[in-house]
Order: structure tokens, then C-alpha cells, then sequence
């Protein structure tokens, strides 16, 4: 029984968007609402944790026929989206007496059909709701400009301090022999807005925050950060019909 379908008018949307979730998991379940889909998954390590929502308004069809679970391999799923053309509409189906996923590419141009099938996985113990945190400064900030003090870090050590004062925020790494640190000052061009009464921080895995923010950024010019000293940072990439947000423990060290 076909218990969802979607259709949308291209396929790169999406694939983009689950590209951005398999930076934290590989394998994820999928909750299908009236409202639309939602997927919230911590990765094996529980460092870091993806919030996904892609509304039914996102959608140019949007049926369900019951509140379903869904659980892929998401990295398959991106594989398969990745052969649509941009001439392709796509439309995505679940059968779940034959626990199948269908992917239909539709050339309309073309007057042709391309359908790939997705054997879905056993259920890994329901969907999670994220952790209720409330933090203590956020700061907007053009995302390119965050990845890029990211991969400056790199060369330097394993970890980043990242700082929200409210006149800035830095993003430092020092290593043994070396040191490198940004400085993104309010008002100009890379900082939209600082709300922070005092000044907070926290150390982050460079690995982790590399993975999320190299997808994120293709998705969204702007990224939000919320942070409170030595907890973990929430990253939220502004995006139409939908949510995506991660949580990445801090540092210890």
C-alpha cells in the first residue's frame, strides 16, 4: 500500500538537503506527516546531532495516507537522486507492505521515465525529538566566511574556540608551534546580527564542524550560531519550506 508520495519539480533541492543530514548519519528514520517530513539523529559517536524538516508545502504533491516511519540508508538515497538531470521532476513513494522505496525521474521534455527502487531497513527504535537547550548569545553570520575560518584552522590543530562577545565573534585555533584566529566584527559584512550580553565560549571539533558546515553553506548564505561557555553549539542553516540544525558537543580538552 502506498502510504506517501511527493512530487517535486526537480530533484536538487532535496538531494542537496539529505546530503546535508549524512554529514552526521549515514542510515536515519524518516517521520511522515500531514505536515511533512522529519528526521532528528545523533551519529554513532553522539557528538553531533541533525534536526531535518522538509514541510508538505515544499512539495508541488504532498499525500499521506497514515503517519509513517521510514528508515533508509540516506546515503544510498543521495546516490540515487544524484542521476536526476535538471530537466527532471521527481516524485518519491513509500509502499509499506513491500517496505520500498520508489524513485521516479520524469523527463517531461523527453517523454521519458527513469525508476529506481530503495529497500528500506529495519526500524532503529523510533524517532528522537532534540534536546530542549536554552543558550546564552547567537550571532548570525555569512556562512561562507564561517567555513572558511574553519579551513584556515585546519592546518593548525584538531579543535576551534569559538567565541561570542558582543561586539564580535572569533573563531581561534592555536597548536603547538602555531596559531590562527578570525574576527567577525558587528557591522561589518560577514556579521548580520550579536545578541550576547557578556562573552561565551566553547572549543569544537574542527572534523566534526567541517562535515556540517561544507554542506550547510551550499544550502544557505547565512548561518545562525547559539552557544553558552563549555555546551554544545547549535548551527542552523535558514532554509525555505523547512529545518536544518545540528547540535555538536564541545571540547573538553
Amino acid at each position: 500500500m502506498e502510504v506517501l508520495r511527493i512530487r517535486l519539480p526537480n530533484a536538487d533541492y532535496i538531494s542537496d538537503l539529505l546530503k546535508a543530514v549524512t554529514a552526521v548519519v549515514e542510515e536515519g528514520t524518516f517521520r511522515a506527516t500531514q505536515e511533512g517530513l522529519r528526521l532528528t539523529a545523533m551519529d554513532p559517536a553522539h557528538i553531533s546531532l541533525v534536526d531535518f524538516e522538509l514541510r508538505a508545502d515544499a512539495a508541488e504533491e504532498y499525500k499521506v495516507a497514515k503517519e509513517t516511519e521510514i528508515t533508509v540508508n540516506v546515503e544510498e538515497l543521495v546516490k540515487l537522486l544524484r542521476r536526476a538531470k535538471k530537466t527532471d521532476a521527481l516524485v518519491i513513494s513509500y509502499d509499506d507492505e513491500l517496505r520500498r522505496l520508489n524513485v521516479t525521474l520524469s523527463d517531461m521534455r523527453g517523454g521519458k521515465e527513469r525508476l529506481f527502487t530503495l529497500n528500506t531497513l529495519e526500524p532503529m527504535g523510533g524517532t528522537m525529538n532534540p534536546p530542549s537547550l536554552t543558550f546564552e548569545a547567537m550571532a548570525r553570520l555569512d556562512s561562507d566566511s564561517f567555513y572558511e575560518a574553519i579551513e584556515d584552522s585546519k592546518p593548525i590543530a584538531d579543535a576551534v574556540k569559538i567565541t561570542i562577545r558582543p561586539d564580535m565573534v572569533v573563531v581561534a585555533a592555536k597548536g603547538e608551534t602555531k596559531s590562527a584566529q578570525h574576527r567577525f566584527v558587528s557591522g561589518g559584512p560577514a556579521v548580520h546580527e550579536i545578541d550576547a550580553k557578556s562573552e561565551v565560549s566553547a572549543s569544537f571539533s574542527i572534523a566534526y564542524l567541517e562535515k556540517i558546515v561544507k554542506p550547510g553553506k551550499s544550502l544557505s548564505d547565512e548561518l545562525e550560531v547559539r552557544l553558552s561557555t563549555n555546551r554544545p553549539i547549535k548551527l542552523s542553516f535558514p532554509i525555505t519550506y523547512g529545518r536544518l540544525e545540528y547540535l555538536v558537543a564541545p571540547r573538553m580538552d
